[in-house]
């Protein structure tokens, strides 16, 4: 990576805490350890390796440093808690919680955590995403479904109201797709299925009213919005055509583009798309690591030759003002 560029904040990066992986390690059926706990086997298929950069904070920040990355916002890869018992997932996302403010604290705030949520319990979730705010961590993780469950039932209007109020972030993250059947070939279910189950949770989100009940509520939407900017038109003439009343005013696409998005991606086509549905100003760098790599992303980023104020805004500028980033490391490199 070159010296010369502005900071990077990524907000898009993975962690295990030591609670979810001791919890993981204590089961005999999915989600588990595997193989030797060296596999985390989410179940219907989806296992991939414990990387070394899902555990080991001192090579990540060695790595930070070399990518231009000062501040960086970990989550929890699937399953996060899903799959425990109610008492055992709200313990250890609690616990998993209380690690990732610890790394903040520690790491002077270079790496930020994203809240683990035990999210097939909305009630439960929703008072751990306030407990979590409370102690510093960015803003929250929900995964694309619970358990199976899309999130734009009334039993989740807590759990979205409990966002809008405390000003949290929520990051919509892929996981085991709701109908697993369609991808179970070989390597479509991490290419195909998970960009389908986020989709389609936005877009449930989106048309049954959130932003309408939660004007300020903050989505965002990783892999340059997923499908979204491909199905724009599509969402308005369709609803047009069938005479579908929605629970707001305006067209479809006009709230669809209110979600923020990061340049998780391979294509410049695909970053260039996603500039022009949304605007820089609600996109932001992010890598995916350990699972990808940041000089992949900065590579993408470069290749697709935007202006230098919309890459600014996705190095680092959008992200400092969507997170409140206001203590980031902006100077550190």
């Amino acid at each position: 990576m070159t010296t010369d560029k502005s900071p990077i904040i990524d907000v898009h990066a993975h962690h295990l805490p030591e609670a979810i992986i001791q919890a993981l390690r204590l089961r005999s059926e999915a989600p588990r350890l595997l193989d030797g706990q060296s596999l985390v086997d989410c179940g219907s298929g989806l296992i991939y390796p414990l990387l070394p950069g899902l555990i080991d904070i001192d090579g990540q920040l060695a790595r930070m440093k070399i990518q231009g990355i000062t501040t960086r916002l970990l989550s929890v890869p699937p399953p996060g808690v899903a799959g425990l018992s109610r008492a055992d997932a709200i313990t250890v996302a609690r616990d998993a919680n209380d690690e990732l403010a610890a790394l903040s604290q520690s790491t002077g705030g270079k790496l930020r955590g994203l809240a683990v949520l035990p999210l097939q319990h909305p009630d439960a979730a929703a008072d751990e995403l306030v407990r979590a705010a409370g102690i510093g961590l960015a803003g929250a993780q929900l995964l694309s479904n619970a358990e199976g469950r899309p999130l734009d039932g009334p039993e989740y209007h807590v759990l979205f109201a409990a966002a809008a109020e405390n000003d949290v972030t929520l990051v919509i993250h892929p996981t085991l797709p709701i109908d697993r059947t369609a991808v179970d070939a070989a390597g479509l279910m991490t290419t195909l299925g998970f960009l389908f189950d986020t989709t389609a949770c936005v877009a449930r989100l989106v048309i049954s009213g959130i932003y309408d009940r939660h004007p300020d509520l903050k989505l965002l939407l990783p892999h340059v919005g997923s499908t979204i900017p491909l199905l724009l038109g599509r969402f308005d003439y369709e609803f047009e055509l069938m005479g579908i009343q929605l629970p707001f005013p305006g067209r479809p696409s006009e709230h669809l583009r209110r979600l923020y998005v990061d340049c998780v991606c391979v294509s410049p086509a695909a970053l260039r798309l996603a500039v022009e549905t949304f605007g820089a100003d609600r996109i932001m760098f992010g890598s995916d690591e350990p699972f990808w790599t940041a000089e992949r992303a900065v590579q993408t980023l470069d290749a697709t030759q935007l202006n230098a104020d919309d890459v600014e805004m996705i190095r680092n500028g959008t992200a400092q003002v969507l997170f409140g980033l206001t203590g980031t490391h902006l100077d550190d490199n």
